[in-house]
């Protein structure tokens, strides 16, 4: 995987083509998070498998766009490492009860960095997320979203 690469990957992403992001993983693939990170405290989860992503991504985006931007980005051999500035714009109350980030016309932004693990044909084996901070929504680029 090349930064040009991840980069189409992103597009997908940010635009919640998930059959097309699902296309890059595994039928194994796991998605590891180090909390929820609407509630700081919560414990670790692990998605298995593109149809338990897609179904957690469309759950996220029934109420924000989220919205992924490159920074860094590192590769060696069957892993790379990506810098990701994640924009959470909400752009609807959750109902009551419900675990979501944020209230309407929030923007959360925050850093975080991923590593990647691919099998031999490139496809994504292991994801791992780390949670990095937060940081200002003034410096959120899509304002649009």
């Amino acid at each position: 995987m090349n930064r040009e690469q991840f980069l189409e990957y992103i597009d997908h992403f940010n635009n919640r083509r998930w059959d097309m992001v699902t296309s890059y993983f595994r039928p194994d693939v796991t998605l590891e998070y180090p909390d929820n990170f609407g509630h700081p405290g919560t414990p670790a989860r692990t998605l298995q498998g593109p149809q338990e992503f897609i179904a957690n991504y469309q759950a996220i985006t029934t109420n924000v766009r989220e919205v992924l931007n490159l920074g860094a980005f590192m590769s060696e051999g069957n892993q790379f490492f990506v810098e990701l500035i994640t924009e959470f714009h909400v752009f609807r109350d959750a109902p009551e009860g419900s675990s979501a980030m944020g209230k309407k016309g929030d923007v959360i932004v925050m850093n975080q960095c991923v590593l990647y693990d691919t099998d031999e044909q490139g496809k994504f084996q292991r994801i791992r997320i780390f949670h990095h901070r937060y940081l200002d929504p003034a410096l959120a680029q899509h304002k649009d979203a």
